[in-house]
């Protein structure tokens, strides 16, 4: 494992879940791992240039494979090469439970990160942080390869495939997935985990940026906008609407989507709103407040200077540079990108098979605009 030195900054990276959506993160990873190369003067994985990387859904499949040393364009093309194959209907006496059968995701991440890779494997080459929801608890999962973690000895053997599988096992559309986890005596206690999206941490910026400076997390590292960097990937993201007159009708299975995908997309912005707050954007880079306005896709949100404002009168000081990269599915943002003829409507559900081909394509205009490693290079 990557032995982080104390003499530098240290650098993190947090992936938004989204399904299909995996994409557009996907796609900046490629242009930042380019870029980084450039300044580095030569070829090196990401693995190599990020001290802890958290992902939630697909961005822990994504995470777990940038760990792993895994080169970011061989992790879009897994998206391209078995999306369509993960997201092909069960039976329909099946659908009762769940859209989509777990065993063709099973068998492509043990083939990519090998069946027998455990959380606390060396051939993991940075540290990790994997979010997903103990619904036999009821309570947040942060399954960490950190040796200094209080529940590292608990989970280091535990199959890194079935703690990515976990994080990805999103209601209605995959099953559960059972993990048998020694408790301190050693017995082993057996759960079902879902997705961790279904949580205020589909976006796991905010949390990796506590479980980096907390002592109590096993980490403890330094703040300050020249000792900690956090780059923040999205999949996309836009206000969930209901026709005038329309609320009316809703039954309790449509009422149940709703509130998922609000109560998912306010922690989001919650999230991005305190970060905000206590980061320091680099210059020279889209921020991630323009984006919520200009692409039309929240109201009512402070710009960037209110933020600062509010900030400094209750005391808070910048404790992190902060970047995020992300973008509004709406008509208007995806015209000012050249995306004209892309429906925002159809890109925006995690399973969109025929959507494919047009996900990395917004993932990559995204990456064109947002990517600016050169403004960050004093912490590489």
């Amino acid at each position: 494992m990557n032995t982080t030195p104390t003499n530098r900054p240290h650098r993190l990276l947090a992936i938004d879940g989204g399904g299909l959506a995996g994409l557009i993160p996907a796609e900046a990873l490629v242009l930042i791992e380019q870029q980084l190369n450039l300044l580095s003067n030569g070829p090196q994985p990401l693995c190599k240039h990020f001290d802890l990387i958290a992902g939630t859904s697909t961005g822990a499949i994504l995470a777990a494979g940038l760990a792993l040393g895994l080169r970011a364009a061989e992790l879009r093309d897994f998206y391209l090469k078995f999306g369509k194959e993960i997201f092909t209907k069960s039976w329909l006496p099946l659908r009762f439970w769940h859209s989509y059968p777990s065993a063709p995701l099973e068998k492509h991440l043990k083939d990519v990160y090998g069946e027998q890779t455990t959380l606390g494997s060396n051939t993991l080459q940075t540290q990790i942080l994997i979010v997903t929801k103990n619904a036999t608890l009821g309570n947040d999962w942060f399954f960490s390869n950190n040796p200094a973690s209080r529940y590292f000895k608990n989970n280091a053997g535990l199959p890194l495939w079935q703690v990515v599988r976990a994080s990805t096992a999103a209601p209605t559309y995959f099953p559960p997935q059972t993990i048998s986890v020694p408790d301190d005596s050693g017995t082993k206690q057996t759960y079902e985990f879902i997705d961790g999206g279904v949580s205020s941490y589909n976006n796991p910026a905010l949390q990796v940026f506590l479980e980096a400076t907390i002592r109590e997390y096993g980490y403890g590292w330094p703040t300050g906008v020249d000792q900690l960097l956090l780059l923040s990937l999205g999949t996309g993201f836009n206000s969930v609407t209901i026709e005038s007159g329309k609320a009316a009708g809703y039954n309790l299975i449509d009422w149940g989507r709703y509130v998922v995908k609000e109560m998912m997309n306010d922690a989001n912005l919650q999230q991005n709103l305190l970060l905000h707050m206590i980061g320091q954007r680099p210059p020279v880079v889209r921020s991630a407040m323009q984006e919520l306005t200009s692409s039309g896709a929240a109201q009512g949100v402070p710009d960037e200077d209110a933020l600062t404002r509010v900030g400094v009168e209750l005391g808070a000081q910048k404790l992190l540079t902060y970047q995020r990269i992300t973008v509004g599915l709406t008509r208007q943002r995806l015209d000012q990108l050249g995306l004209s003829d892309v429906d925002p409507v159809k890109v925006r559900e995690m399973d969109a098979v025929d959507q494919i081909p047009n996900l990395q394509r917004i993932g990559a205009a995204v990456a064109k605009e947002q990517v600016r490693m050169a403004a960050l290079e004093r912490f590489f």
